[in-house]
């Protein structure tokens, strides 16, 4: 006997609540996929745009734990960024993995509400943080390697403005 379940609509603090963890997940991947460039682009970089291209499309696949740890191994990334990577992703995990399932509770009260979404905001907060030092390693390497990096920055500069 299967009974059709009417699912109740999302209160108001349930629609923030989704609000803020997907702007956390957007603001995760974007690291998660500056992260990748810059392994591809530093450990080992493909002398063809086609190669570097597949050897994206492998590392995109990685977890960003695997990421990390690869960044660490090869140490592509001044200390600090690397610190900050892996605090970070302590933090993505419990937004991705508990944050919804195990803060239910907290969406009950105010004072536990505001608290997880404080922690979600901290999160993006440490994304757009670490996304802006990934970008200006990125640009240091490529400047590095003899790259005009001017119409880039100033793009970025655009973007942030």
């Amino acid at each position: 006997m299967t009974e059709k379940r009417i699912h109740r609509a999302a209160s108001g603090h349930e629609i923030s609540l989704y609000c803020h963890v997907g702007e956390a997940v957007c603001a995760v991947q974007y690291v998660e996929d500056a992260l990748s460039h810059s392994i591809v682009l530093k450990v080992g970089a493909p002398p063809t745009k086609s190669e570097a291209d597949q050897q994206l499309e492998k590392h995109q696949k990685y977890t960003l734990g695997k990421a990390i740890r690869i960044a660490g191994e090869k140490a592509i990334f001044s200390e600090l960024i690397q610190t900050r990577l892996n605090k970070f992703l302590k933090e993505r995990n419990w937004l991705i993995h508990k944050s919804i399932a195990h803060g239910a509770k907290a969406l009950e009260k105010n004072e536990n509400r505001n608290r997880m979404i404080d922690r979600i905001k901290a999160i993006t907060k440490q994304a757009h943080e670490l996304l802006e030092m990934i970008e200006g390693d990125l640009i240091d390497f490529a400047e590095a390697s003899g790259k005009d990096m001017s119409r880039v920055k100033n793009e970025i500069s655009k973007y942030y403005q």
